[in-house]
């Protein structure tokens, strides 16, 4: 019973210890992540890193969310971006009244299809015509 009245008084006279809401982050705080669509090149690399699975990337639409709700804002995607489209804003999200999904709507980069090297076969075909040609066709002299 005396130490918890020690406890109290102690409680009564100081101040309150934890911290007020409206505060300024402090350091190696996570906050939430953003992205900067225009840099994206929609590789898809940072969802297939996600621990969380909240990310979710369409290249062929040219879309990217992200649910904040399952997001544990660990920084993998940040670290992962090759092009450093997504940052890590040290300011805590707004409080949220519903479930929602993010998304971001960009251009993804036009993909050239690699030309296929020609094979033995195909450089063989042309002079296999030739000959043929020059064999079918009966000479002048004849």
């Amino acid at each position: 019973m005396l130490k918890m009245s020690k406890r109290l008084l102690e409680n009564l006279v100081h101040g309150p210890v934890t911290r007020l809401k409206p505060r300024e982050p402090f350091e190696g705080a996570r906050g939430h992540v953003e992205i900067d669509i225009d840099k994206c090149i929609f590789c898809m690399r940072c969802m297939r890193e996600c621990p969380s699975g909240c990310l979710t990337v369409n290249p062929s639409d040219g879309t990217w969310n992200i649910n904040q709700f399952e997001c544990i804002a660990c920084g993998v995607c940040v670290s992962v971006c090759a092009k450093h489209a997504i940052t890590m804003n040290e300011t805590p999200r707004k409080p949220a009244y519903h479930k929602d999904i993010s998304t971001y709507r960009g251009t993804p980069p036009v993909r050239v299809a690699k030309a296929k090297a020609p094979s033995e076969a195909d450089h063989k075909a042309p002079e296999n015509e030739k000959k043929e040609s020059e064999a079918g066709t009966p000479s002048a002299e004849a």
